[in-house]
Protein backbone atom coordinates (compact mmCIF):
# COMPACT_ATOMS: atom_id res chain seq x y z
CA UNK A 1 0.00 0.00 0.00
CA UNK A 2 1.35 3.40 -0.95
CA UNK A 3 2.16 6.07 1.60
CA UNK A 4 -0.23 9.05 1.60
CA UNK A 5 1.42 12.42 1.02
CA UNK A 6 0.44 16.04 0.43
CA UNK A 7 1.83 18.26 -2.34
CA UNK A 8 2.46 21.99 -1.93
CA UNK A 9 3.37 24.01 -5.02
CA UNK A 10 4.64 27.45 -4.01
CA UNK A 11 4.06 30.54 -6.16
CA UNK A 12 5.59 33.45 -4.17
CA UNK A 13 4.47 36.15 -6.60
CA UNK A 14 2.09 39.09 -6.48
CA UNK A 15 1.19 41.76 -9.04
CA UNK A 16 1.42 44.59 -6.52
CA UNK A 17 2.48 44.11 -2.93
CA UNK A 18 0.06 45.85 -0.57
CA UNK A 19 1.38 48.13 2.16
CA UNK A 20 -0.03 45.90 4.90
CA UNK A 21 2.00 42.85 3.83
CA UNK A 22 5.63 42.23 4.78
CA UNK A 23 5.85 38.69 3.39
CA UNK A 24 8.81 37.80 1.19
CA UNK A 25 6.92 38.06 -2.13
CA UNK A 26 8.19 38.87 -5.61
CA UNK A 27 6.32 41.88 -6.97
CA UNK A 28 5.42 42.55 -10.60
CA UNK A 29 3.88 40.63 -13.48
CA UNK A 30 6.77 39.30 -15.58
CA UNK A 31 5.23 36.80 -17.99
CA UNK A 32 8.54 35.36 -19.22
CA UNK A 33 9.87 34.92 -15.69
CA UNK A 34 6.65 33.25 -14.52
CA UNK A 35 6.84 30.82 -17.44
CA UNK A 36 10.46 30.04 -16.57
CA UNK A 37 9.34 29.44 -12.99
CA UNK A 38 6.71 26.91 -14.05
CA UNK A 39 9.37 25.08 -16.07
CA UNK A 40 11.60 25.09 -12.97
CA UNK A 41 8.74 23.60 -10.92
CA UNK A 42 8.40 20.84 -13.50
CA UNK A 43 12.14 20.16 -13.33
CA UNK A 44 12.03 19.85 -9.54
CA UNK A 45 9.00 17.57 -9.76
CA UNK A 46 10.83 15.41 -12.30
CA UNK A 47 13.93 15.21 -10.09
CA UNK A 48 11.84 14.02 -7.13
CA UNK A 49 9.49 11.66 -8.96
CA UNK A 50 11.54 8.47 -8.54
CA UNK A 51 11.90 9.00 -4.78
CA UNK A 52 8.10 9.24 -4.40
CA UNK A 53 7.08 6.22 -6.46
CA UNK A 54 5.84 4.56 -3.27
CA UNK A 55 3.62 7.55 -2.38
CA UNK A 56 0.17 8.69 -3.44
CA UNK A 57 -0.74 12.39 -3.39
CA UNK A 58 -3.92 12.94 -1.37
CA UNK A 59 -4.30 16.74 -1.62
CA UNK A 60 -2.60 19.59 -3.51
CA UNK A 61 -2.29 23.25 -2.61
CA UNK A 62 -0.93 26.15 -4.67
CA UNK A 63 -0.04 29.12 -2.49
CA UNK A 64 2.83 31.21 -1.14
CA UNK A 65 1.50 34.21 -3.03
CA UNK A 66 -1.14 34.62 -5.70
CA UNK A 67 -0.76 31.43 -7.72
CA UNK A 68 -3.26 32.81 -10.22
CA UNK A 69 -0.72 35.40 -11.43
CA UNK A 70 0.65 32.54 -13.57
CA UNK A 71 -0.94 32.02 -16.98
CA UNK A 72 -3.68 29.42 -16.81
CA UNK A 73 -2.26 27.46 -19.74
CA UNK A 74 1.07 27.09 -17.91
CA UNK A 75 -0.74 25.78 -14.82
CA UNK A 76 -2.55 23.30 -17.05
CA UNK A 77 0.70 22.05 -18.61
CA UNK A 78 2.31 21.72 -15.20
CA UNK A 79 -0.54 19.56 -13.92
CA UNK A 80 -0.53 17.35 -17.00
CA UNK A 81 3.16 16.69 -16.34
CA UNK A 82 2.44 16.13 -12.65
CA UNK A 83 -0.29 13.57 -13.34
CA UNK A 84 1.98 11.70 -15.75
CA UNK A 85 4.83 11.55 -13.20
CA UNK A 86 3.16 10.92 -9.82
CA UNK A 87 0.46 8.68 -8.39
CA UNK A 88 -2.41 11.03 -7.56
CA UNK A 89 -5.56 9.95 -5.75
CA UNK A 90 -8.77 9.93 -7.72
CA UNK A 91 -10.73 13.19 -7.34
CA UNK A 92 -7.81 14.73 -5.47
CA UNK A 93 -8.75 18.08 -3.84
CA UNK A 94 -6.78 20.97 -5.38
CA UNK A 95 -6.70 24.38 -3.70
CA UNK A 96 -5.38 27.60 -5.21
CA UNK A 97 -4.79 30.97 -3.59
CA UNK A 98 -5.89 33.55 -6.11
CA UNK A 99 -6.00 37.26 -6.78
CA UNK A 100 -9.54 38.09 -7.93
CA UNK A 101 -8.18 40.22 -10.78
CA UNK A 102 -6.72 37.08 -12.37
CA UNK A 103 -10.06 35.28 -12.57
CA UNK A 104 -11.12 35.86 -16.16
CA UNK A 105 -12.49 34.14 -19.20
CA UNK A 106 -9.02 33.24 -20.46
CA UNK A 107 -7.83 31.44 -17.33
CA UNK A 108 -10.99 29.75 -16.02
CA UNK A 109 -11.14 27.05 -18.76
CA UNK A 110 -7.60 25.99 -17.84
CA UNK A 111 -8.49 25.92 -14.14
CA UNK A 112 -11.39 23.64 -15.04
CA UNK A 113 -9.02 21.33 -16.95
CA UNK A 114 -6.75 21.17 -13.92
CA UNK A 115 -9.87 20.34 -11.86
CA UNK A 116 -9.24 22.91 -9.15
CA UNK A 117 -11.74 22.22 -6.41
CA UNK A 118 -11.14 25.19 -4.12
CA UNK A 119 -10.34 28.87 -4.61
CA UNK A 120 -9.04 31.09 -1.80
CA UNK A 121 -9.71 34.64 -3.04
CA UNK A 122 -7.72 37.54 -1.58
CA UNK A 123 -10.67 39.78 -0.72
CA UNK A 124 -9.06 41.27 2.42
CA UNK A 125 -11.24 43.80 4.31
CA UNK A 126 -13.09 46.61 2.63
CA UNK A 127 -15.14 49.61 3.56
CA UNK A 128 -18.86 49.11 2.85
CA UNK A 129 -18.90 51.16 -0.36
CA UNK A 130 -16.21 48.95 -1.87
CA UNK A 131 -18.55 45.99 -1.93
CA UNK A 132 -20.43 47.63 -4.79
CA UNK A 133 -17.62 46.33 -6.97
CA UNK A 134 -18.32 42.74 -6.02
CA UNK A 135 -21.26 42.85 -8.43
CA UNK A 136 -19.41 44.33 -11.41
CA UNK A 137 -17.64 42.63 -14.25
CA UNK A 138 -13.96 42.10 -13.58
CA UNK A 139 -11.88 44.02 -16.12
CA UNK A 140 -8.35 45.32 -15.56
CA UNK A 141 -9.50 48.95 -15.44
CA UNK A 142 -11.85 48.19 -12.55
CA UNK A 143 -11.01 47.49 -8.93
CA UNK A 144 -9.71 43.91 -8.59
CA UNK A 145 -12.61 42.31 -6.77
CA UNK A 146 -14.24 39.11 -7.85
CA UNK A 147 -17.41 39.47 -9.86
CA UNK A 148 -20.76 38.11 -8.82
CA UNK A 149 -20.93 36.39 -12.18
CA UNK A 150 -17.90 34.19 -11.45
CA UNK A 151 -19.12 33.28 -7.98
CA UNK A 152 -22.50 32.20 -9.33
CA UNK A 153 -20.91 30.37 -12.25
CA UNK A 154 -18.95 28.12 -9.93
CA UNK A 155 -21.26 25.25 -8.98
CA UNK A 156 -18.74 23.20 -7.01
CA UNK A 157 -19.27 24.90 -3.66
CA UNK A 158 -15.59 25.79 -3.69
CA UNK A 159 -15.43 29.54 -3.17
CA UNK A 160 -13.52 30.98 -0.21
CA UNK A 161 -12.46 34.46 0.87
CA UNK A 162 -9.24 35.56 2.56
CA UNK A 163 -10.09 38.46 4.87
CA UNK A 164 -7.62 40.83 6.48
CA UNK A 165 -7.91 41.67 10.16
CA UNK A 166 -6.03 43.98 12.48
CA UNK A 167 -5.66 46.85 9.97
CA UNK A 168 -5.92 50.29 11.55
CA UNK A 169 -7.16 52.11 8.45
CA UNK A 170 -10.11 49.73 8.02
CA UNK A 171 -12.80 50.78 10.45
CA UNK A 172 -14.47 48.43 12.89
CA UNK A 173 -17.63 48.65 10.80
CA UNK A 174 -15.72 48.09 7.57
CA UNK A 175 -14.33 44.82 8.90
CA UNK A 176 -17.72 43.75 10.24
CA UNK A 177 -19.27 44.50 6.86
CA UNK A 178 -16.57 42.40 5.19
CA UNK A 179 -17.60 39.39 7.26
CA UNK A 180 -21.32 40.04 6.73
CA UNK A 181 -20.90 40.40 2.96
CA UNK A 182 -18.89 37.17 2.93
CA UNK A 183 -21.52 35.07 4.65
CA UNK A 184 -24.27 36.54 2.46
CA UNK A 185 -22.55 35.12 -0.62
CA UNK A 186 -21.98 31.48 -1.67
CA UNK A 187 -18.71 31.35 0.27
CA UNK A 188 -18.04 28.05 2.03
CA UNK A 189 -14.70 28.80 3.70
CA UNK A 190 -12.93 31.82 5.19
CA UNK A 191 -9.27 32.42 6.05
CA UNK A 192 -8.20 35.35 8.22
CA UNK A 193 -4.83 36.95 7.53
CA UNK A 194 -3.18 39.26 10.08
CA UNK A 195 -2.22 42.73 8.87
CA UNK A 196 1.51 43.41 9.02
CA UNK A 197 3.65 46.53 8.99
CA UNK A 198 2.93 50.06 10.23
CA UNK A 199 -0.83 49.81 9.71
CA UNK A 200 -1.17 46.99 12.24
CA UNK A 201 -3.47 47.23 15.26
CA UNK A 202 -2.48 46.09 18.72
CA UNK A 203 -2.94 42.42 19.54
CA UNK A 204 -5.90 43.26 21.77
CA UNK A 205 -7.71 45.24 19.08
CA UNK A 206 -7.02 42.59 16.46
CA UNK A 207 -8.33 39.85 18.75
CA UNK A 208 -11.52 41.85 19.31
CA UNK A 209 -12.10 41.81 15.56
CA UNK A 210 -11.58 38.05 15.46
CA UNK A 211 -13.99 37.54 18.35
CA UNK A 212 -16.67 39.53 16.52
CA UNK A 213 -16.05 37.58 13.31
CA UNK A 214 -16.24 34.27 15.18
CA UNK A 215 -19.69 35.12 16.50
CA UNK A 216 -20.99 36.05 13.04
CA UNK A 217 -19.49 33.01 11.34
CA UNK A 218 -20.71 30.59 14.01
CA UNK A 219 -24.25 31.91 13.67
CA UNK A 220 -23.99 31.41 9.89
CA UNK A 221 -22.98 27.74 10.24
CA UNK A 222 -19.20 27.96 9.90
CA UNK A 223 -16.77 26.18 12.22
CA UNK A 224 -13.14 26.97 13.00
CA UNK A 225 -11.29 23.76 12.07
CA UNK A 226 -7.80 25.33 12.30
CA UNK A 227 -6.65 28.63 13.83
CA UNK A 228 -7.92 31.47 11.57
CA UNK A 229 -9.54 28.94 9.19
CA UNK A 230 -13.32 28.59 9.10
CA UNK A 231 -15.50 26.42 6.88
CA UNK A 232 -18.97 25.03 6.48
CA UNK A 233 -19.26 21.32 7.14
CA UNK A 234 -17.41 19.32 4.50
CA UNK A 235 -15.62 22.37 3.03
CA UNK A 236 -12.41 22.14 5.08
CA UNK A 237 -9.13 22.37 3.17
CA UNK A 238 -7.88 18.77 2.97
CA UNK A 239 -4.27 19.86 2.49
CA UNK A 240 -4.17 22.18 5.51
CA UNK A 241 -6.07 19.74 7.72
CA UNK A 242 -3.76 16.88 6.71
CA UNK A 243 -0.67 18.95 7.31
CA UNK A 244 -1.92 19.95 10.77
CA UNK A 245 -2.44 16.24 11.52
CA UNK A 246 1.18 15.46 10.70
CA UNK A 247 0.94 14.05 7.18
CA UNK A 248 4.11 14.08 5.09
CA UNK A 249 4.37 17.01 2.68
CA UNK A 250 6.30 17.31 -0.57
CA UNK A 251 7.08 20.99 -1.10
CA UNK A 252 8.02 22.14 -4.58
CA UNK A 253 9.16 25.64 -5.49
CA UNK A 254 10.90 28.70 -4.14
CA UNK A 255 11.13 28.57 -0.34
CA UNK A 256 9.09 25.34 -0.25
CA UNK A 257 9.34 23.00 2.74
CA UNK A 258 9.24 19.22 2.49
CA UNK A 259 8.31 17.26 5.62
CA UNK A 260 9.17 13.60 5.32
CA UNK A 261 9.79 10.97 8.01
CA UNK A 262 10.50 13.49 10.75
CA UNK A 263 12.76 15.79 8.74
CA UNK A 264 12.02 19.16 7.13
CA UNK A 265 14.08 20.28 4.14
CA UNK A 266 13.79 23.90 3.02
CA UNK A 267 14.36 25.24 -0.49
CA UNK A 268 16.28 28.40 -1.31
CA UNK A 269 14.47 31.74 -1.63
CA UNK A 270 16.99 32.95 -4.21
CA UNK A 271 14.97 33.05 -7.44
CA UNK A 272 17.94 33.04 -9.83
CA UNK A 273 19.56 30.14 -8.00
CA UNK A 274 16.29 28.21 -8.06
CA UNK A 275 15.65 28.82 -11.76
CA UNK A 276 19.14 27.59 -12.67
CA UNK A 277 19.19 24.53 -10.38
CA UNK A 278 15.65 23.43 -9.56
CA UNK A 279 16.41 19.89 -10.73
CA UNK A 280 19.37 19.60 -8.35
CA UNK A 281 18.22 18.85 -4.81
CA UNK A 282 21.57 19.61 -3.19
CA UNK A 283 21.93 22.97 -4.95
CA UNK A 284 18.53 24.35 -3.91
CA UNK A 285 18.28 22.92 -0.37
CA UNK A 286 19.37 25.46 2.26
CA UNK A 287 18.68 23.42 5.40
CA UNK A 288 17.43 20.10 6.77
CA UNK A 289 16.09 20.10 10.33
CA UNK A 290 14.06 17.90 12.64
CA UNK A 291 10.30 18.41 12.28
Amino acid sequence: MKQPILLNLTFPFISRKPSFCTDNLIEGHNTAMLRDYVVALAMELKANAEDFKDCQIQAIRMDGGSASITDGSDIDRLFRFLRNSYDIAENVPISMRTCPADINGANVPFYNRVKITRYDLEMYSLEPQDFIYLDTLNYKEQLPYISKGFIHADKRNSMGFILLYGKKTISKYGFRRSVLETIRRPVCHVIFQRCQGDDCMSDEEAQAQLDMAAELLTDAGYKEYLPLHWAKEGAEDAFLAGKANGMNVLGIGLGAQTRLDGLVSINTTDLELYLRNSGNYEAITVSVVQA
